[in-house]
C-alpha cells in the first residue's frame, strides 16, 4: 500500500487509541494512590509496591507512545538515520519494559 493517507490514518486512530489507554490507566493509578491512605500493615506495603510498578508502567508507555510519535514524525520528514535508530531503540524498549513489568504484579 502506497498511499499515504491509509498509514496516516492507522497511525492517528492507534495514537488516538494510545492516549486515550493512558488516560485511563492514569486516573486509574492517582485512584489508587489515594486509596493507599486507608490501608495499614503488610497490606499496605504490598499494595503500594503494586502501585509504584504500576506508576512506572504507565511512564514507560508514555514514553514509548512519545517516542513511536516522534519516529512517525522523523520517519516523514527524512530524520537522520542515528535519530530514526535512537528512537525505534527507545520504542522497542519501552514496550518490552512495560509488559515485563506486567509480569511483576
Amino acid at each position: 500500500m502506497r498511499d499515504f493517507r491509509f498509514w496516516w490514518a492507522l497511525f492517528v486512530f492507534f495514537l488516538v487509541l494510545s492516549v486515550l489507554v493512558v488516560q485511563r490507566r492514569y486516573r486509574r493509578w492517582r485512584r489508587a494512590k489515594q486509596l493507599l491512605s486507608g490501608l495499614a500493615g503488610r497490606e499496605r506495603t504490598d499494595y503500594a509496591r503494586r502501585i509504584r510498578i504500576e506508576g512506572w508502567r504507565l511512564a514507560l508507555m508514555t514514553v514509548s507512545l512519545l517516542a513511536m510519535t516522534g519516529l512517525v514524525f522523523a520517519a516523514i520528514l527524512n530524520g537522520p538515520p542515528p535519530l530514526l535508530l535512537a528512537l525505534r531503540g527507545v520504542a522497542i524498549a519501552g514496550v518490552f519494559s512495560v509488559i515485563v513489568l506486567g509480569f511483576r504484579l
